[in-house]
This record gives C-alpha cells, structure tokens and sequence, in this order.
C-alpha cells in the first residue's frame, strides 16, 4: 500500500508535466510579443533560459522524490536507519545553484541595461506622462506642437540637446501644459515609435505592466522613472469619423492588448486596468490626437476649441 502512494504521486505528476507540454498547443503561453527588434525578444530569451533551468531541476528532484517513496516504503519490521549530513552533497547542492545564479546574473545585465539605464534609451519620437493611482492610469500627452520640440523627428534617431532637456523638464512637470491631453487607462502610440514614459505615483506602490511590449517598471510614490519601448507591429487604427478599429490575429480575434497593474495595491487593483494602443503609422495617432483634443476641448470649454 505504501508503494501504492509512490506511484499514484508519480501519476500525478507525470500528468501535470504532460499538461505543461501540451499548454503551448491550446493557446497557453506568452501573450503576442510586439517589439520583438528591441528588447522584447531578450526578455523571452532569459524566460526560456530560466524556464529550461528551473525545469530540469524540478523534475529531477521530483523523479528522485517518487524512487525514494517506492525504494524506501515502510515495511513492517524494519526500522529506518538514521544517517548524518553528506557533507560532499551539501557543498553540491549549494555550489551548483549558487553557480547558476551567477550565470542568469551575467546573461540578464545587457537586457536590463537596454531597458532601465536613461542613457541607452533610444532618442523618443513620443513622450508620455503615466501617473498612477488607487485605481486607474492617468495619461497625460502633449499636443502636436509640444511634442515636435522635445522628441526626434519622425524616422529619426536624432535627439538635439534642447529637446531632451524640454522632455525632461515636461515629464517632470508637476502641473501639465494648457494644452495636453489627459485622459485615463489609455496608452497610445505608433508602430516603429521610439515612446518614453514618465513613470509616477500619487499614492502607493503600483507597477506599470504591458504583456506584449514584456515592459514592467514599479512606479514608486516620490519618484519620476523613465521607462521605453519600441512597437515593431500595430494592432489597429484610427479612423476618421469612426473611431477605432482593432486589427484582427490569425484566429479572427481583435489584437485587444492589456496594460495592467501588476502590483497588490489595495482593495481595487483587480480595477486598475488599461488598454495598448499601437496605431498603423504616424498619422493615425495623429487623427486620434486630435480627436481627442477636440472633445476634451469641448468638455471642458477651452478657449481654443474650434468653431
């Protein structure tokens, strides 16, 4: 009966690995990746490479587990014998994580660096400002006349001086421009659009998360933190008169992409979600752009609104 328990355990398992295998098949798995030229494929690289290491130590410690149930079962009459520490597998079984650490720490330094230190940042074409709060993401854009002075060309990788220290300035603005655009749970930018955001919190610790740019920055109370990414496919446009319009994946479903909280951050974080917008081109956020700053106008009675 004892060894029955081994088996039925190794059953168990077998079943869930099985599972695991399968999971890919069924649409299970990493969500679209859609800046795979920047550094979305390293993050999945060092996923995969964690993923194969972790997995292969499960395994074999959970083979090893399931022969020692059947090998060692109790039986009546027989008592078990008590051994001391192996001191050659204690240095084994430390030394060989330990290792392995050190390795997933030299393999990860570039891709961190690419995606965290401000100076590697490629010259934006889009900056953003991204406050945070219990619950929701405010967005605050500049106008189209405000973002040509602080952001490279379109097609560009050209940053003058004096556009970066406007950027700066705006994105650690306290008080936004007359003229920006706020709005909630929306990020919108452009395919091939080098986009900087000004990460911030108005009151606890949250976590800026878009599955399908792999991009997940903290944004910590007291602090302005830039953070980057580069669209290389777009999952819609902007049509005049119409609104948006999803593109469609190879199943027929509309590429609705998610930006979420991905930090515990009370009672009504299961609420702090958002949506990604990555237009065709250049000239469909524009039309957005000012579509948007048309109705904010209107509601809010600014001087400028059109006649």
């Amino acid at each position: 009966m004892q060894k029955g328990w081994s088996l039925l355990f190794g059953v168990v398992l077998l079943a869930e690995l099985l599972l695991f295998a399968i999971a890919p098949m069924l649409g299970w798995w990493l969500p679209h990746l859609a800046n795979r030229e920047s550094f979305g494929w390293d993050i999945d690289k060092l996923f995969y490479l964690i993923l194969i290491l972790t997995g292969f130590f499960f395994v074999l410690t959970e083979v090893i587990l399931v022969v020692a149930m059947w090998r060692f079962a109790g039986e009546p009459g027989r008592r078990s014998v008590y051994i001391h520490g192996n001191h050659k597998l204690e240095m084994a079984w430390t030394l060989v994580p330990a290792a392995i650490l050190l390795f997933i720490a030299f393999a990860q330094i570039s891709a961190w660096a690419d995606i965290k230190y401000a100076k590697q940042m490629r010259p934006p074409h889009l900056v953003i400002e991204v406050s945070a709060r219990q619950f929701a993401w405010q967005m605050r854009y500049p106008d189209e006349k405000t973002r040509a002075s602080m952001t490279a060309p379109e097609g560009s990788e050209k940053w003058s001086e004096k556009a970066s220290e406007n950027a700066e300035v705006w994105g650690h603005r306290v008080i936004g421009e007359a003229s920006d655009l706020h709005i909630v749970n929306e990020v919108h930018t452009w395919k091939d659009a080098n986009t900087r955001i000004y990460l911030k919190s108005r009151d606890v610790l949250h976590s800026f998360f878009l599955p399908q740019l792999r991009l997940k920055q903290d944004a910590v109370p007291g602090k302005v933190i830039p953070v980057w990414f580069r669209a290389d496919d777009f999952n819609g446009e902007w049509i005049a008169g119409k609104g948006w319009r999803y593109e469609q994946d190879e199943k027929g479903h509309d590429k609705v992409w998610e930006l979420a909280c991905a930090e515990l951050c009370g009672w009504g974080h299961y609420k702090m979600q958002g949506r990604l917008f990555v237009h065709k081109d250049w000239a469909s956020y524009n039309r957005w752009l000012a579509d948007a700053l048309e109705k904010q106008r209107s509601t809010t009675g600014d001087p400028k609104k059109k006649k």
